[in-house]
């Protein structure tokens, strides 16, 4: 009978030789079993941990279309589309909310913002808003710490800063289970920010805030930069926890306007402005994989890149790509819903195109799955994972997809049929162009930002669209021939509400005594040196819109 030691040996044989294909290093390690105790203590490549890293990468208001990947036919194709083609590439991909706040909420907690209670008269947490996301939402990063990961996140937040006061911090991102917290932007990049002098002459440093982890370290902030101290601080953390297994969440302030680039990026794309920030935003991802593969942990690693929810149509070409899907940012339609969805996992997941329905919300759902925990049963959560679509190409865990504004429901996909109970307003690409200028856009606004009202239509019977074949949702059904659809329709629908239990509404309680400042007797101005102005060859489209803006 062999010994234990050396069945033991014999076991770590087998675990070694499974992770190399050079046949001289099987060869001698089956001749020299003895050197396998050696081989372990000295070899640099350890084995992958039995837990996968978990690197989520979202960007700001990236609509389906803005990748060359995705079909944008001017777009220069960078990093992200490499992880596109290597990895495995979306068509269904969802988030749980067509807005920042509620989207992002999802992101984090696997659940829909009606349950939550992210929603409200208004549709984002501002600077004065006195709530946050509840602790009583487990994140995606306290469950990756239950399963012993380190984590760390760097980047926008948008989901609530204080709430008793302008230095508490109360709902940051330390106070969610983020070990590590980087530069970050605890509220959002907006029009408000920009630094530039296109659209505004000085930032409004009431609601342009740079912290690191809960200190306000810049108001208002400079944005050129701000992409390099996010990776930077995105390296570190992979850098120190490279030997253990991590959660890192990169939250992009590209593509929202304000749009900015550094100068090494800026005047490099043929799409313009746009353009080069994804360019930006291209380099920076692919300098986090480096770190990886440097760190001999990219096949160890698992990528998920997605965008919060579609672009801002009413910014022009500031605003992002929809591609064929009809609607943009807080739209019910496809385009608020439907983004770039993209799982990259070198050696693991094989290269290809999934038309599976996945959404945002999954996420959580799957890294606890890899990470060999599960999530609390006290609660419905609407992710699911998606490990078996990831790996075995199984079909997706939905068979139901629900659209929210606020806390109503829109719309809901079932199958390849969605019903819409209420649209919102969408102007055509003519109407589009009357508040443009050269391109840029004449003023901050939204055509339609309601979830009910005067730029809301109600549909009963509801507007039946075939995505399969329509997904630029442009011919309705008719209902005579489609009865068991709308049946189908109605028990879903049914079925899902009689299981919700909406949270309260968190977006609607307000001190402007909480508002984050510096140094109020320099109107809350710190850190920050003023230096507006555009490369030379944004000139051009600047001097037209400058002519016709209307702030």
């Amino acid at each position: 009978m062999k010994s234990a030691p050396f069945l033991f040996l014999l076991g770590l044989l087998g675990l070694v030789t499974a992770q190399t294909q050079d046949p001289a290093l099987l060869d001698l390690l089956r001749e020299n079993p003895d050197l396998l105790s050696l081989l372990l203590q000295s070899n640099e490549h350890r084995a992958p941990l039995v837990k996968p890293n978990v690197v989520l990468l979202v960007a700001d208001h990236m609509g389906s279309g803005d990748l060359t990947s995705y079909g944008h036919p001017t777009q220069e194709a960078g990093f992200i589309d490499k992880m596109a083609a290597e990895g495995l590439r979306f068509t269904n991909g969802y988030v749980g909310d067509a807005v920042c706040t509620p989207s992002r909420s999802a992101i984090m907690t696997g659940r829909l913002p009606v349950r939550i209670g992210t929603f409200g008269e208004t549709r984002v947490f501002l600077p004065w808003t006195k709530t946050g996301l509840p602790k009583s939402e487990l994140t995606i990063a306290e469950a990756m710490k239950e399963a012993g990961y380190a984590t760390g996140m760097v980047g926008k937040w948008h989901l609530g800063i204080n709430e008793n006061s302008s230095t508490d911090g109360a709902h940051l991102p330390f106070n969610h289970g983020f070990d590590f917290v980087g530069h970050n932007l605890p509220f959002t990049n907006s029009w408000s920010c920009d630094d530039t002098g296109l659209h505004k002459d000085f930032p409004d440093s009431q609601r342009c805030y740079l912290y690191v982890n809960a200190t306000l370290v810049s108001q208002p902030y400079q944005h050129k930069g701000l992409t390099q101290l996010f990776t930077d601080d995105a390296l570190g953390f992979i850098e120190d926890n490279h030997a253990d297994p991590f959660f890192l969440y990169v939250a992009f302030a590209h593509m929202h306007t304000s749009l900015f680039s550094s100068d090494d990026f800026s005047c490099t794309s043929r799409r313009g402005r746009y353009g080069d920030n994804l360019l930006e935003m291209h380099d920076a991802v692919q300098k986090i994989v480096d770190k990886l593969e440097e760190n001999n942990i990219s096949e160890n690693t698992i990528i998920f890149f997605i965008s919060d929810h579609g672009p801002h149509r009413e910014y022009c070409e500031e605003g992002g790509d929809a591609s064929i899907f009809r609607g943009g940012k807080s739209h019910s339609w496809e385009g608020g819903h439907r983004i770039p969805y993209i799982v990259y996992w070198p050696g693991t997941i094989s290269p290809g195109i999934s038309n599976e329905i996945v959404t945002s919300m999954d996420i959580i759902a799957t890294a606890a799955d890899l990470g060999g925990t599960t999530l609390p049963t006290d609660r419905i959560y609407d992710g699911k994972s998606i490990k078996d679509v990831l790996l075995e190409g199984s079909a997706s865990p939905h068979s139901s997809f629900f659209y929210y504004c606020k806390d109503n429901l829109m719309a809901v996909r079932v199958g390849k049929y969605k019903a819409h109970f209420r649209t919102q307003r969408v102007r055509s690409q003519d109407e589009y162009g009357l508040e443009c200028a050269g391109g840029f856009p004449l003023e901050d606004y939204f055509d339609c930002n309601d979830c009910e009202g005067d730029c809301v239509t109600e549909h009963d019977p509801p507007l039946l669209f075939d995505l399969h074949r329509d997904p630029g949702e442009a011919y309705p059904l008719e209902a005579c021939g489609h009865e068991d659809v709308f049946l189908t329709v109605k028990s879903t629908v049914e079925e899902h509400k009689a299981a919700l239990v909406k949270g309260t509404p968190l977006l609607d309680s307000f001190d402007h005594s909480i508002v984050p400042c510096c140094n109020p007797a320099n109107g809350c101005i710190c850190n920050y040196v003023h230096e507006p102005g555009m490369p030379e060859c944004y000139q051009d489209q600047v001097a037209t819109a400058a002519r016709h803006y209307r702030p």
